[in-house]
């Protein structure tokens, strides 16, 4: 199951890697958002978060955390981002990625498919302090 998952995310990342060198990577939008909840499941963790993020407005996204390891320090996840900007337009999304834990840290790298376009991210998740700090690209 795990590498039927695992094969099917990578073939997903083949337009990006066909097209990545007409990608900059200078433009990014720095995101902060807070823990709003983490539950446990059989497979591992679902975290959700929320906030304010600049442009994309109130935020709420959660990540099902899935360990692929005993020492529950990788895997991948699954989840939904949902945006509703100031004049009130909602935008939703997929978010599928991979994960890794040093203690109470996660480091997170994610792909996000919305309307408009296709999002990278690479986040930083405290759980110790319930922040989530990400750097966020729109892929042409």
């Amino acid at each position: 199951m795990i590498n039927k998952f695992v094969l099917a995310f990578m073939l997903s990342l083949t337009p990006f890697l066909v097209t990545a060198q007409d990608q900059s990577f200078d433009n990014f939008i720095d995101v902060e958002l807070e823990i709003s909840d983490v539950s446990m499941t059989s497979d591992g963790m679902v975290i959700t978060y929320e906030g304010v993020a600049g442009k994309y407005g109130l935020v709420h996204a959660t990540h099902n955390m899935v360990a692929t390891n005993d020492e529950n320090t990788k895997g991948y996840f699954t989840g939904t981002v949902q945006a509703i900007n100031d004049t009130g337009a909602l935008e939703k999304s997929e978010t599928l990625g991979l994960w890794s834990r040093d203690g109470t840290n996660l480091k997170v790298y994610g792909f996000d498919d919305d309307n408009s376009s296709r999002i990278l991210h690479i986040s930083t998740v405290d759980l110790r302090a319930k922040s989530f700090k990400a750097r966020v690209w729109e892929l042409e």
